[in-house]
């Protein structure tokens, strides 16, 4: 339970940011007499209450310190406040978004997933990543408005490794980069700190970097990598977003925003999403956008249509893929009930008719294609014509289970061509 009061501080207390027990759910508001200091807010299910220290059965936690110049530029809101409904909440951040920038729906959409996806980064597979295509102006005021509602946001225009460095552990902040062209070290490191159950390492140090991304981006930049608005100028006047209501908007939505997290976590952590139709790479990636939507459908639909496209889109591109033309082309030889048994060379050829066929201007050598098809655990022997791959029944079912596993073109068309397919079916 939680004790308001300021008792003795002693090396036996254990420095959080947030904490989930099963009785607390625990996280750091800003000290309002304190602006550069942190206090603990609790929520129980009934009530909230908020002290330096906090007790949890036999253990003292207390805020960790605000120590470094990212961690000072994290905004914090200073309590949770009621939020009504999930659907009158995103309601609200709608109409606070269109106010100031003109963007479509879908968009708005995307913008209100990120920020809700923002406060569950701890109990996702991976963090969300945003790319703002367009103006600078309008990329700069939506990374604004992500600030006002995003967890731990942050708003930086100019970022190196050195800066990283200084985050310290679970903090997990929402960084809003107004930076295109990042450095490409620094971009290693964004891009590696999307998993949380990956550290980065560099010399004697960790870098905890992890925690939900939204950049100024160009298309080359963003090419593969997040989610996608493409921001126009604006076409007419739009109003002004003064640095007072900014301000006091962002207060509002921290703390509804703040108990939503608290409210839904478990909820989101434990979340059943259907990941049926999207490939397979994207799967942890659709996780973390759909479940933080909570009690809003039309919302988690929209979001959800717009992730089914970039799924397809995926594996439209996934048709010239190395290792898929070559799990597709082993298959052909399976489907040949005469041959039983097919040489490295011969699947180049086929693996070279197959790009030419979906117009790539390039070839695969011989050895490389035994390469990639070593890489998909596909093995044969060395005799005197070359690398003979035997099609036992073994094999058979192995390359099968590949293709269907990289969807190959020959699979979704669901056509059973031997008794291997209707296994796999």
């Amino acid at each position: 339970m939680s004790h308001k009061g300021s008792p003795q501080i002693d090396s036996s207390c254990i420095q959080i940011f947030s904490m989930v027990s099963n009785e607390l759910m625990i996280d750091s508001v800003l000290d309002p007499e304190h602006p550069h200091k942190l206090r603990l807010h609790t929520w129980d299910g009934r009530k909230t209450a908020t002290a330096l220290i906090t007790r949890v059965c036999r253990h003292t936690y207390i805020p960790v310190p605000i120590v470094g110049a990212l961690a000072a530029a994290v905004r914090f809101p200073t309590t949770s406040r009621s939020f009504g409904t999930a659907a009158k909440l995103t309601a609200s951040i709608r109409e606070y978004s269109s106010r100031y920038v003109r963007l479509g729906k879908e968009a708005i959409d995307i913008l209100i997933a990120f920020a809700l996806a923002s406060y569950f980064v701890d109990c996702l597979p991976v963090s969300p990543i945003l790319c703002l295509l367009g103006p600078d102006s309008e990329a700069a005021l939506v990374l604004r408005l992500l600030g006002s509602i995003c967890r731990r946001s942050i708003l930086v225009s100019d970022i190196d490794t050195a800066a990283l460095g200084t985050l310290p552990n679970k903090l997990d902040p929402t960084l809003l980069i107004n930076q295109r062209k990042l450095p490409q070290r620094v971009m290693r490191i964004l891009q590696a700190s999307t998993d949380r159950r990956f550290c980065i390492a560099r010399g004697k140090d960790q870098i905890n970097a992890y925690g939900a991304k939204a950049f100024a981006a160009d298309p080359e930049f963003a090419d593969g990598m997040g989610m996608h608005v493409t921001l126009s100028p604006a076409g007419d006047a739009l109003p002004t977003l003064m640095d007072a209501e900014e301000e006091m908007l962002t207060n509002d939505f921290q703390a509804k925003l703040l108990r939503y997290r608290m409210v839904n976590w478990r909820r989101v952590r434990d979340a059943q999403i259907d990941l049926t139709n999207f490939v397979p790479a994207m799967r942890d990636e659709v996780r973390t956008w759909l479940a933080p939507i909570c009690d809003c459908p039309d919302l988690r639909n929209s979001v959800s249509d717009f992730l089914l496209q970039k799924s397809r889109d995926a594996e439209g591109s996934r048709v010239s893929d190395d290792e898929c033309v070559v799990a597709e082309a082993a298959l052909f030889f399976c489907h040949s009930e005469e041959t039983e048994c097919f040489f490295v060379g011969d699947l180049a050829e086929q693996v070279n008719a197959l790009l030419a066929g979906r117009h790539e201007d390039r070839t695969l050598t011989d050895k490389k294609v035994g390469l990639l098809l070593r890489a998909l655990g596909i093995r044969g022997r060395r005799v005197v014509q070359g690398y003979k791959i035997s099609l036992t029944d073994d094999i058979r079912e192995q390359i099968h289970r590949i293709a269907v596993a990289y969807q190959v073109l020959s699979v979704q068309d669901r056509v059973t061509r031997c008794s291997h397919c209707a296994a796999e079916t």
